[in-house]
């Protein structure tokens, strides 16, 4: 996350806006310091009365006089009650304006934003506009109350103990201030760590989001080891943070004995010397109960009070006051079986089902251009790949090396299992080689799957469809797509029933199976982009439909890699890739029908060639047993 920060401090920033805000709140903060000098005078009663009952009434015989001061304990403790009431009305005149500002900053500051920034809208404000508020606003109650009670508890205290002998006053101030002092150390740190923590859960909270949003491809593709190799350091990130944050709490705990337990011990220690230097038994209850039921409470409070509450008021309030940017978004889980282009020649030895990731691009469509003066570069090369899903596992894919090249339409066939998605993951970046290189128009996977659309775009198995219009689920990647260009893929993939009312959101859970599959093809066939991913393209679809599915995709400028079970048919010198679990091989229709028995059962009942994948650069057959494509 980047902002601005103290490494190890609390954000200075705060101390402007918070003057700022007292000085527009001056009557109720006044309120609140006049009814809590009424808890300053039932402090200062309530050991005060202890000594005078003790040493003038009780010990000395007058027991008239000691119940008298009890009795003015007792008053004190009534209209101690009183001044509870009038505290905490006082306080809602403060905490509530709080709120109230911290919300019109934040919609002023979001839609300022969204107004004037070219990048999408921070979501994340959205949270800040409602659960961190009110964190804000509990948080900042509490830590005003406490401070509040510790101050003029203390001030009571103090000038009892004043009243009753000075001697008393070191013997509580010196080990108050050392933990105090100790205290005060910590808090810039505390707020550090509890940024990091509250940055790392948010980071984990996304990751595990959208982790639940692709449960479905991660169950199907086996991506489990994937997903949580990437979790792994997001959950080692937030138990760092919160071991660092613990470490800072156990040093509060020793500021807490000091400033809290240990004028009691030095009280009790001293208690033969106080006494025998002129102290009177009541003075040295009356320390003793100031101490006990006034300032250990009241150091307690206010010490656990600001190690949490305040520690997370400075971190929600640096954000809401705009002193933090928002996190950045957290990258989905990589699946397997995603986005790019291959010609594979792979020993496939596990079993999975071909099922393709959502992948969400937003980069501006940027269509290949070709170089005038030397040959493009192929739109996808593998170089000595192997990939298994385990250190110990046998490899998917066994050292590799592929070359397709731009414009090419490349037909990946083979039965269920066979490990098509796996080699699709591998090219569009989701899944990572344990050996070998894998580059997109020059630019490896793992770079090309931060470019977007301007790398490739994937239509997968199961296609997501948004719960908003036609237009904008058509729209999605490419934006700025010209009207003209939209209504002609409306016509060509038949979803001019969904059009019918232009601004009335679709149901995702209302439409069909083929009706999400063909608002997932105009999508990708709407945006321009180098490279199309399809993964079984033209399954749920009626004959008519996938015929016009090929027929539109054939006439594509892009390179594509269709993955099918389907079968459709290829065109003379289109070459096929044949994943069959042993024994890769490439070549074209004609070339496989020869080579391979397994082909020839996929095969089976094939009619004329169809359209599909018409722009074909090769004619050969090749074969594979782990390594280059062997001419045969």
């Amino acid at each position: 996350m980047t902002r601005p920060r103290d490494t190890d401090g609390a954000p200075s920033p705060l101390l402007c806006p918070a003057l700022t805000f007292a000085r527009r709140r001056k009557g109720p903060l006044g309120a609140l310091a006049a009814w809590s000098l009424l808890e300053s005078v039932r402090t200062f009663l309530t050991g005060y009365a202890v000594a005078r009952a003790l040493d003038d009434g009780f010990l000395s015989g007058d027991v008239r006089t000691g119940l008298l001061w009890l009795l003015a304990l007792v008053a004190a403790a009534l209209a101690g009650g009183f001044a509870d009431a009038g505290v905490f009305r006082a306080l809602g005149g403060v905490i509530e304006p709080l709120r109230d500002s911290l919300v019109r900053r934040v919609v002023r500051a979001t839609l300022t934003r969204a107004v004037t920034s070219p990048t999408p809208a921070d979501t994340a404000r959205v949270s800040r506009l409602t659960a961190q508020t009110e964190i804000a606003r509990d948080a900042a109650g509490g830590v005003l109350l406490t401070v509040r009670s510790f101050l003029f508890t203390s001030i009571g205290a103090l000038t009892g103990l004043a009243a009753l002998s000075p001697r008393l006053l070191p013997f509580v101030l010196i080990p108050l201030v050392a933990g105090l002092t100790l205290f005060a150390a910590t808090l810039r740190p505390m707020a550090a760590r509890q940024r990091d923590l509250l940055d790392a859960d948010e980071h984990l909270a996304a990751f595990a989001g959208e982790t639940d949003r692709a449960a479905r491809d991660i169950s199907a593709t086996g991506a489990a080891p994937l997903v949580a190799a990437e979790a792994a350091p997001l959950i080692t990130a937030e138990a760092t943070a919160a071991f660092a944050l613990a470490r800072w709490s156990a040093l509060r705990v020793t500021a807490l004995g000091l400033a809290a337990h240990l004028p009691v011990a030095t009280l009790l220690l001293a208690t033969p010397t106080l006494l025998s230097s002129g102290l009177t038994p009541g003075e040295l209850l009356a320390a003793l109960t100031y101490v006990t039921t006034a300032l250990l409470p009241a150091v307690n409070a206010l010490l656990t009070a600001l190690g949490t509450a305040g520690s997370r008021l400075a971190v929600v309030l640096h954000r809401l006051l705009g002193e933090e940017t928002a996190p950045p978004g957290v990258p989905a889980p990589s699946l397997p079986g995603a986005v790019h282009t291959a010609m594979p020649t792979a020993k496939h030895t596990a079993r999975h089902t071909a099922i393709a990731t959502p992948t969400q691009l937003h980069a501006k469509p940027s269509p290949p251009a070709p170089r005038p003066t030397r040959p493009p570069l192929p739109a996808a090369t593998l170089h000595d790949v192997t990939f298994a899903y385990g250190p110990d596992a046998a490899p998917v894919l066994d050292h590799l090396d592929l070359t397709v090249e731009p414009g090419e339409h490349l037909l990946v066939v083979g039965p269920s299992g066979a490990g098509k998605s796996t080699l699709l993951a591998l090219l569009a970046g989701t899944a990572h080689p344990r050996h070998g290189q894998i580059h997109l128009r020059g630019h490896t996977a793992r770079h090309a799957r931060t470019l977007g659309t301007a790398a490739r775009v994937l239509v997968p198995q199961e296609p997501y469809v948004f719960e908003a219009p036609l237009r904008d689920n058509l729209t999605y990647l490419t934006p700025n797509a010209p009207a003209p260009r939209i209504t002609e893929a409306i016509d060509t993939f038949a979803l001019a029933s969904l059009a019918s009312d232009s601004a009335r959101p679709l149901r995702p859970d209302h439409l069909t199976p083929s009706e999400r599959r063909r608002i997932a093809l105009a999508r990708a066939w709407l945006t321009p982009t180098p490279l199309l991913l399809l993964d079984e393209p033209t399954a749920h679809l009626d004959a008519g439909a996938r015929a016009a599915t090929e027929l539109a995709f054939a006439s594509h400028p892009a390179t594509v890699i269709t993955v099918s079970h389907h079968f459709p048919a290829p065109e003379p010198g289109q070459r096929v890739l044949l994943l069959d679990g042993a024994t890769p091989y490439l070549g074209t229709h004609a070339a496989l029908l020869r080579e391979s028995a397994l082909y020839r059962e996929l095969a089976a009942g094939l009619g004329q060639p169809s359209a599909v994948g018409s722009r074909s650069t090769a004619s050969t057959s090749s074969w594979a047993g782990g390594g280059h494509a062997q001419e045969r």
